[in-house]
């Protein structure tokens, strides 16, 4: 019986535990001579599973909330004390360059800076007393699958499970491509062929700044919205980590894992494909002969929130969108929390 038929009768027979009470800590822990800031959420009593939870691009902080957008309704709080209360200890922290974290010299951030802070989060955790050092796993959301599958190939047997949410598929040159012509041009009413003229100078300003180069953003476009968003991967501070985040190419890495792999993601994510990157990561998986699992929540958006509309409303309102996520009033699908929790106590 596969991990998934047995995931769908536990749930369909109410058998979910009752929640636990679950306590909360503020914690630091040390990282080549920084200290970094996060949260500890835990069963108030017992020993059992642990999860890392890795937070997505940009400033994101360990709640996943970020000072771009507004609201505090962050999904990685909800998820973290959802799973503590199923008796998931879960450590969330600030990574660099986010929340209460002041990272490293923006010209010295690499993809190893964020590695680096993981894998001591990793050690912290396993070290607790509410955690069994041999059930721990991660989860890393969108650009934080990439972290989360960097430290498994360090990690090897200290994990022993990773969770992509949301998570790219593909390079994020080509995911970036592919959001500015969907999410940024499509609303704007041009024609299919005034969207490939102007898609053709972005194509190959991200072609050749992975290749190396240094690239003028407004040289890919007279649009400030495109430029701006261009020059957070390009500019010449942060080109070395943008750089190293646009040329990962994550389904070939997340093929190599030794480590149970489950895919997840929201149906209603226009951030994210469901197909060519979740699908991506599932089939490099299998065509490697590595275990996955794979779950899309139909009502799911790219934060995990439970979502109404329609992928083509949500599209053409990208502003009304990305201020909606940390609403107040909006909670988490609940059938893709059930799958995770389900998942991990299944592994």
């Amino acid at each position: 019986m596969s991990s998934f038929v047995v995931l769908a009768t536990l749930l369909a027979s109410g058998a979910m535990p009752a929640p636990q009470s679950i306590v909360s800590e503020e914690i630091t822990f040390a990282v080549a001579g920084r200290t970094v800031p996060g949260t500890l959420v835990r069963p108030a009593s017992g020993t059992g599973p642990a999860l890392l939870l890795l937070a997505g691009s940009g400033p994101t902080d360990r709640d996943w909330n970020s000072p771009l957008l507004p609201g505090k309704n962050g999904s990685a709080r909800l998820l973290a004390e959802a799973l503590a209360a199923q008796g998931v200890t879960v450590l969330r922290f600030d990574k660099a360059f986010s929340g209460q974290n002041r990272g490293v010299p923006i010209t010295d951030l690499t993809l190893d800076t964020y590695r680096d802070e993981a894998a001591a989060a990793l050690a912290f955790l396993r070290a607790r007393p509410s955690v069994d050092p041999a059930r721990v796993f991660v989860a890393g959301h969108s650009e934080g699958g990439i972290h989360a599958t960097r430290l498994a190939e360090v990690a090897g047997s200290q994990l022993r499970g990773v969770v992509l949410i949301s998570a790219p598929g593909r390079s994020l040159a080509r995911v970036l491509e592919v959001q500015l012509e969907k999410n940024v041009l499509g609303p704007m009413g041009l024609t299919p062929e005034q969207v490939a003229t102007e898609m053709g100078p972005i194509r190959t300003a991200l072609a050749s700044f992975v290749a190396g180069n240094d690239v003028d953003p407004k040289s890919a476009s007279t649009r400030p919205q495109i430029v701006m968003i261009l020059s957070a991967l390009m500019a010449p501070p942060v080109a070395k980590i943008g750089r190293g985040l646009a040329s990962f190419e994550p389904a070939q890495a997340a093929a190599g894992l030794a480590a149970p792999v489950l895919v997840l993601q929201g149906g209603k994510d226009v951030q994210v494909d469901p197909v060519e990157d979740a699908d991506r990561l599932v089939a490099a998986r299998r065509a490697a002969g590595r275990a996955v699992d794979h779950y899309l929540s139909p009502g799911a958006d790219h934060v995990l929130k439970a979502e109404s509309r329609s992928l083509e409303e949500l599209r053409a309102n990208q502003q009304q969108l990305l201020t909606g996520y940390n609403a107040a009033d909006r909670g988490l699908a609940t059938d893709l929390v059930e799958r995770l929790i389900a998942w991990i106590r299944n592994h």
